[in-house]
């Protein structure tokens, strides 16, 4: 299994919404974010903001909706247990980003 596919599998796995825009943004996000854990979330959303041809303040507002949406909070605690809430976007990379780097054995 790829890590992609990881990714994509958890998050349906976990209740986000795929048929929303940010749901593919997110799963941008949390690579760029594996792969480079000094960026800034704001030099990520350039980044996939570059590679789907829209703003960066598009990408915010799409992951806002698809956690709003998905109540990524919860999902997100549940994956690791634990109460998760009133989180910013940031957060939520970062975190999910964490669980995908902590599962790197089932997709390698």
């Amino acid at each position: 299994m790829q890590r992609r596919d990881f990714i994509v599998g958890t998050l349906v796995r976990t209740g986000f919404r795929s048929s929303l825009r940010g749901f593919e943004q997110f799963c941008m996000c949390v690579e760029l974010y594996s792969d480079n854990r000094a960026s800034t979330i704001e030099s990520i959303y350039e980044k996939v903001a570059k590679r789907c041809r829209c703003s960066k303040s598009s990408v915010e507002k799409n992951l806002r909706r698809l956690f709003s949406s998905s109540d990524a909070s919860s999902a997100i605690g549940k994956l690791f247990g634990m109460d998760f809430t009133d989180t910013g976007n940031k957060e939520i990379v970062a975190t999910f980003s964490n669980y995908v780097e902590l599962s790197r054995d089932r997709y390698m």
